[in-house]
């Protein structure tokens, strides 16, 4: 019969530093290299890699606001926007209907809103468009 070794005691549990997990994340994330292999090199089962990432995607995860590309569009009721105002026309007589802005959203919704919104609603409407 061939040696036998038994161990006693608590099992290993190691307490990786989030600079640590990063590092091995970094590695991983290597076109070129494979997670087995990463994971082998650091001694820890595969599924901890990817544990890892969902743990760090998750926390990186806040709300990003961008810009879209914008294109104005002529309404077929505005025949004014088509012709050019003469010269002698006061400046006062344009139209009282406000203008509009319409903005496309993740998943095909579209928010509608005055033009002149103030910067910090029209953020939070768009955040809360976009969570729906």
């Amino acid at each position: 019969m061939g040696r036998m070794e038994i161990l006693t005691g608590v099992e290993r549990r190691r307490d990786w530093s989030d600079d640590e997990k990063l590092s091995i994340l970094q590695e991983a994330a290597d076109p070129d290299a494979r997670i087995a292999d990463v994971a082998r090199r650091h001694d820890i089962k595969p599924q901890q890699i990817y544990t890892w990432r969902r743990k760090f995607a998750a926390e990186q995860a806040e709300p990003m606001v961008s810009f879209l590309p914008v294109a104005l569009m002529a309404t077929g009721a505005s025949d004014e926007a088509e012709h050019p105002t003469p010269t002698d026309k006061p400046a006062g007589k344009r139209s009282a209907r406000p203008m509009r802005i319409e903005i496309g959203c993740k998943g095909g919704r579209v928010l509608k809103v005055e033009a002149n919104i103030a910067p910090d609603v029209l953020k939070a409407l768009i955040r809360s468009v976009e969570d729906a």
